[in-house]
């Protein structure tokens, strides 16, 4: 899942012309195109159960994560028609079954911003839904919207661990309840991420239980209702549910989760049966359970474009089929209803709103790596300074906020794309910030290893500042931070430009003061601007870089037409990159190595003497830097799981200091400082755009043509044609706590 971004309240008369939009499509979430998540049950010592009497068995069809969608972000023919095609198929297979939901049902879509949830409310009810566990985005628009939708609903939400301010379940819901199956009675309850006041917009003074304990209420409680079958219909991380399974008693089986994580098979852990399926449209997955809770039987189904190969599980168990698109029937009430919800958004919005030269990632990518879509939106965040007569100096966007986990163009961009990537009701607010809190909030927003499941992350999308992050452990750092490609400085106030959300969730952003409250939301304001464009080319441009080694500075060798930098092999590199090294300047501007060669002790990277002597005398103290990527020596890192991990890196990164007199005069011997009149702190470039894990992914496309297209980007809006197109990666479901990453990823990816 993701980090949400907020529901605010509608904001009539604003200074400037906003829209409302009515808006469908989705991301095409991770399991369809990627391996599945989980070790199976083989690997556990899950042992299917033998056959039982079907009136003594419940089958629980599980997993729905709609997003506030009727249809995939790029494909139509994925969609809530035909998936629901194949869960009354897979119901009707089964005498005595369950379909069950996991949240995040209502929102976050073009859709859910403009109906509140409504038009799903509508399509849930004429679904044979029998519980559905409360998600954290049925509460983008505020309790009294997500208590209408509850009450709307003729069937019942629960969660067992989030109260209101008295300790009841919160207006709306239940927090478990029972029902009956053949001759079995099944408890069901359901469990939301307890950080949940980062997550959306749930009423201050409301409470949350620790899962352990919220969940041992609600299956004590179950049990003493009667429930031979107590199972966990989750909206939490799917590392969580490894250490519910060992701490709760009596807890047969967890359905879903926050993660939007596809597994091959169920796995059992102590007692308890964790199966996840994925979320949206692409797998219905169902188990079978007798009355012990013992999995009797499982079974997944894939739905596939005609033009989609199936994974490879599909060919390792009989249990997992596949369904193509052409070859399912649209359930036709449910495809009225979208139909008749999303007409007049497709009216308004499918047709081009701009061109863009590139293709555009707006793909979960954006936790991990600078995106190309990021440095656009956030470009064009900065413009909104004009509405109140300011020139507003950063930009930032929480990965959480951009939605739609897909690429668009290049070629034509519909509106649609922009209110699918942008979905939530959030206002961009320009507050005032020292240069200290600048910092502050850069390193706040990074994700360490091994505390976030998806890897260490810098979790933003920025304009006009650069610098470098780490994320590993207790070692969280940024470095080398730079606002306009100077050097920031502590003392001084900048104007910084987000959503009224991620400005309210940050102790650090909040503390400063609003300048202006821009009336606009995201979505609207920048497809607004975009149309008044035309044509785009966003590229990456060194925004954020990491580093995961920082080795001495380099030694400096003139050899005629090359200049050749020696530095060490960092003590946790297994093997070095050698075709991924390039120099970064403080402005983000930087050049490809020509070659570069390792002995297993040192590693010397050679450039053309010209070339680099001219990117060097771009700007007074340039602040040269050498970054490259090795593979890590699994031994050399004090990690459970193999390195890196982390989601859009194939690799680590390591950083060497250069000195610029050497580069410009003569030899060093390493010892010199970086940069003359560098400040070790303050002074660090800035190149922020970490490539997405290819090894030579800046040595061309990070090369910036100096050109101009009007907007207030930090280095030219020319963009790296296309970033990874791939989806969020799933989460390893042995990792630690619940992160509140929203990515479905939602949010984590699901987010």
């Amino acid at each position: 899942m993701r980090e949400n971004d907020s529901t605010q309240d509608d904001h009539a008369g604003s200074t400037a012309s906003r829209r409302r939009f009515l808006g469908t499509t989705a991301g095409i979430s991770a399991g369809a195109l990627l391996p599945a998540a989980a070790t199976g049950a083989a690997e556990t010592g899950a042992d299917v159960g033998t056959a039982a009497d079907a009136d003594d068995t419940v089958t629980l069809v599980h997993d729905t994560h709609f997003h506030g969608r009727f249809f995939d972000a790029e494909e139509d023919d994925l969609n809530l028609a035909r998936y629901y095609t194949v869960v009354e198929d897979v119901l009707a297979d089964h005498e005595n079954s369950l379909f069950v939901g996991n949240g995040d049902d209502l929102a976050p879509s073009m859709l859910g911003l403009e109906y509140e949830g409504e038009h799903m409310i509508e399509a849930m009810n004429e679904m044979d839904i029998d519980v559905v566990g409360v998600g954290n985005h049925e509460y983008d628009f505020g309790a009294e919207v997500a208590t209408e939708r509850f009450e709307e609903s003729e069937f019942p939400w629960v969660v067992a661990n989030l109260l209101d301010e008295n300790g009841d379940a919160v207006p709306g819901t239940e927090r478990w309840k029972t029902f009956e199956a053949g001759d079995l009675t099944v408890g069901i309850f359901g469990l939301v991420s307890r950080n949940f006041h980062s997550l959306t917009d749930y009423p201050q003074e409301w409470q949350v239980l620790d899962y352990v304990e919220g969940s041992q209420e609600a299956v004590d409680a179950l049990r003493e209702e009667g429930a031979d079958v107590v199972v966990l219909a989750s909206h939490v991380s799917t590392g969580i549910h490894y250490t519910l399974a060992e701490a709760v008693e009596g807890l047969d089986a967890i359905v879903g989760s926050h993660s939007g994580v596809v597994f091959d098979e169920p796995e059992l852990v102590g007692d308890t049966v964790i199966s996840e399926f994925g979320d949206e449209f692409d797998h219905v997955g169902a188990i079978t359970l007798d009355a012990d809770g013992t999995l009797v039987d499982w079974e997944r189904t894939d739905l596939l474009l005609p033009e989609w190969e199936p994974e490879p599980a599909v060919e390792e168990y009989d249990e997992i089929s596949v369904r193509y698109t052409d070859e399912v029937e649209e359930d036709e009430t449910i495809a009225d209803i979208a139909e008749s919800w999303s007409a007049e958004l497709e009216a308004e919005l499918g047709q081009t709103a701009f061109e863009s030269e590139v293709e555009l990632d707006a793909t979960f990518d954006n936790y991990a790596v600078e995106t190309n879509w990021g440095n656009l939106m956030t470009d064009t965040m900065r413009s909104v300074g004009e509405i109140g007569d300011i020139e507003v100096d950063i930009a930032a966007q929480n990965a959480g906020g951009i939605r739609g986990d897909s690429t668009h163009g290049p070629g034509e961009i519909p509106g649609t794309a922009v209110m699918d990537i942008l979905p939530f009701p959030n206002e961009i607010e320009v507050v005032e910030v020292t240069g200290e809190q600048v910092r502050d909030y850069l390193e706040s927003e990074v994700r360490s290893h091994p505390a976030d499941q998806f890897g260490a992350q810098p979790a933003i999308q920025v304009s006009g500042v650069s610098y470098e992050w780490s994320g590993h452990a207790d070692e969280v750092w940024v470095d080398n931070v730079f606002v306009g490609g100077e050097p920031i400085d502590e003392d001084a106030t900048y104007y910084l430009a987000h959503n009224d959300y991620s400005i309210g969730n940050s102790d650090i952003l909040s503390a400063g003061e609003i300048v202006l409250e821009s009336g606009q939301f995201q979505g609207p304001y920048i497809l607004d601007q975009l149309e008044e464009k035309d044509t785009v080319a966003p590229e990456r441009e060194n925004r954020m870089l990491r580093v995961d080694e920082e080795v001495d500075e380099a030694t400096v060798a003139h050899d005629g037409g090359t200049v050749t930098l020696t530095i060490d092999v960092p003590p946790g590199a297994a093997e070095i990159a050698e075709e991924s090294f390039r120099a970064v300047i403080r402005t983000g501007d930087d050049l490809p190595a020509t070659d570069a060669s390792s002995d297993g002790e040192t590693v010397d990277v050679t450039f053309d003497a010209d070339e680099l002597t001219a990117l060097a005398e771009q700007v007074d103290d340039p602040v040269v830097r050498l970054f490259g990527e090795y593979e890590p020596d699994q031994d050399a890192w004090d990690y459970e799981f193999e390195v890196p991990t982390s989601d859009g890196y194939d690799r680590f990164k390591l950083k060497a200091d250069v000195s610029a007199d050497a580069v410009l005069g003569e030899e060093s011997d390493g010892d010199g400082a970086a940069d003359e009149g560098a400040d070790a702190d303050e002074d660090e470039d800035a190149d922020a755009g970490e490539d997405d894990g290819d090894a030579d992914a800046n040595a061309d496309d990070d090369e910036t043509d100096g050109g101009d297209d009007g907007l207030p980007g930090f280095g030219p809006l020319a963009a790296l044609g296309g970033g990874a197109a791939g989806t969020y990666l799933y989460a390893r479901h042995h990792s630690g706590d619940d992160t509140g990453s929203g990515r479905v990823g939602d949010d984590g990816p699901d987010a």
